[in-house]
């Protein structure tokens, strides 16, 4: 018979454990995590210039994202349609796409045109997904103002979403403008126009409009005049409505609500940059139903909630959350009704929900 192999005698180390005094913590971040943090600060470095030689570089504009990896792209007033280098798609840039409409990009055009580089953006407007691991989604970049399209009726005015949208605005350094739409709706308008003076108190633009009778179309085109605007809002609200109305050779398509939801239905199925007739750029974006924001802008929400913005510098503590902090200028003004209980609550859902 075969012998069966003689398995090999694990020898047992005889290793002695022994306390070891540090006198500098921080040493362990030069020594160990060095090569880390190199790694990765090169990683950026490549995504920001390509190292190829013999290139024909042209600036452009991304007009449209289609894929992940082709876009539209304005090269000297000429469309094009580019895909992505190689070199940037192996970069983890933390979002679901690479490149947002609205990005500033070179072009090669040394054979097919091909984006080589995204240039630095300015700013960006993003939404985050509610997910353990959130994941950035860029609705645009390099813009000045977000028009907050929401409607009277069909689907009704949203409060909650208007405050997240004016904190996501105000973090990126955006300017935010709330463009009531379908005022011919109006059952009540001095109502209507009493719920919104919160926000116009607090230095926020508002302009009351109808695509169907024109009202506010004039006060809204010079908001928007040599401009880079993105109009977002909930599903419904009318924003292809509206543009088609400032510019009706654009022809965008628009849909009917929901006779048995009351709520929108997604006209727009993706982000685009178009050019205004009288100057300026507009993205039209599809409708959402909610706007997360990131978790970590969290203590950034203290500061910058509309109307909180101003209380919160007589609050006690630098850091107060509004909620439970004794002497907060926040909660002692909800307790006299010198700030909306409705918009407080809103306040407070959205920082519990981050």
């Amino acid at each position: 018979m075969i012998k069966k192999r003689e398995k090999k005698k694990f020898i047992r180390q005889n290793l002695k454990l022994q306390n070891v005094n540090i006198d500098n913590i921080d040493s362990f971040d030069d020594e160990e995590i060095v090569e880390e943090k190199r790694a990765t600060k090169k990683t950026i470095q490549k995504s920001e210039t390509s190292q190829k030689s013999n290139l024909e570089l042209k600036k452009g504009r991304i007009l449209e994202v289609k894929t992940n990896h082709v876009c539209l792209v304005d090269v000297n007033k000429k469309i094009l349609e580019c895909t992505l280098s190689g070199r940037l798609k192996q970069i983890d840039y933390e979002t679901r796409r690479l490149v947002a409409v609205g990005d500033f990009v070179n072009v090669d055009f040394s054979d097919i045109p091909r984006i080589e580089e995204i240039l630095p953006r300015r700013n960006v407007l993003s939404r985050f997904s509610e997910e353990n691991f959130q994941k950035e989604v860029i609705l645009a970049s390099n813009i000045d103002q977000v028009i907050i399209t929401t409607s009277v009726q069909k689907p009704e005015i949203n409060l909650s979403l208007l405050d997240r949208y004016i904190c996501a605005a105000r973090i990126s350094g955006i300017i935010p403008i709330i463009c009531v739409n379908k005022i011919d709706l109006a059952e009540d308008e001095v109502e209507l126009k009493k719920q919104m003076r919160f926000y116009a108190d607090n230095d926020i633009q508002i302009v009351y409009t109808s695509a169907e009778d024109g009202t506010g179309m004039p006060d809204l085109k010079k908001l928007l005049m040599n401009k880079n605007s993105v109009f977002s809002g909930h599903s419904g609200t009318g924003k292809s409505s509206i543009i088609n109305f400032l510019q009706p050779e654009l022809n965008l398509r628009v849909s009917e609500v929901s006779d048995f939801t009351s709520k929108g239905m997604h006209t727009t199925t993706s982000a685009r940059l178009l050019e205004w007739d009288f100057g300026g750029y507009l993205v039209d974006t599809p409708g959402i139903k909610t706007f997360g924001l990131h978790r970590e802008e969290k203590i950034g929400i203290y500061r910058i909630f509309p109307g909180i913005d101003v209380l919160s510098q007589d609050c006690k503590f630098l850091d107060c959350s509004h909620e439970h902090e004794l002497d907060c200028a926040v909660k002692k003004a909800v307790e006299n009704n010198e700030f909306p209980g409705e918009r407080y609550q809103s306040y407070l859902r959205l920082i519990n929900s981050l």
